[in-house]
């Protein structure tokens, strides 16, 4: 197998990550606005979470929610987008192509940020391990795209 199958991989895992998640968000907000029926259950809840967390300690006004979780929403489709486009075009880490890689991973990693600085802001903790361990493992995902390297034996 040649690391570039490797490295593609790593990129559609990506890919599928954002698409699916995407999908449960987008389907948890259809389902918020009526939508989808009541008793649709492929839903992330995200929805709910957002909107317990932003009216928690600090107590945001009730507008907060849906707004942040519209971004979220177009984020993600965003960093979906971009990493099946990265996947499309990639042939190695020293081609020019490298370029979309990187704006993939960067859309994704200050995704993985912004939710820490959420957790900080809205003092709510609940959920910064999981997107500090996300944000590890987009780092360590990109830090593999740059250290496998293509050899004479593929």
């Amino acid at each position: 197998m040649k690391v570039r199958t490797i490295q593609r991989g790593i990129l559609l895992f990506w890919a599928l990550y954002f698409l699916l998640v995407w999908i449960t968000n987008l389907c948890d907000a259809l389902k918020e606005l009526g939508w989808l029926g009541k008793d649709w259950r492929y839903v992330s809840g995200n929805y709910a979470l957002i909107v317990e967390v932003t009216a928690g300690k600090v107590g945001g006004p009730a507008w907060l929610a849906p707004v942040l979780f519209a971004g979220v929403l177009l984020w993600e489709a965003a960093a979906g987008v971009m990493f099946i486009r990265a996947a499309a075009v990639f042939r190695s880490m020293t081609q020019p192509g490298r370029q979309t890689v990187h704006a993939a991973f960067a859309a994704a990693l200050g995704l993985w940020a912004a939710f820490i600085l959420a957790d900080e802001f809205f003092i709510d903790y609940r959920f910064e391990t999981t997107h500090r361990s996300l944000l590890t493992l987009q780092l360590l995902s990109l830090l593999a795209m740059h250290l496998l390297r293509d050899d004479a034996s593929g």
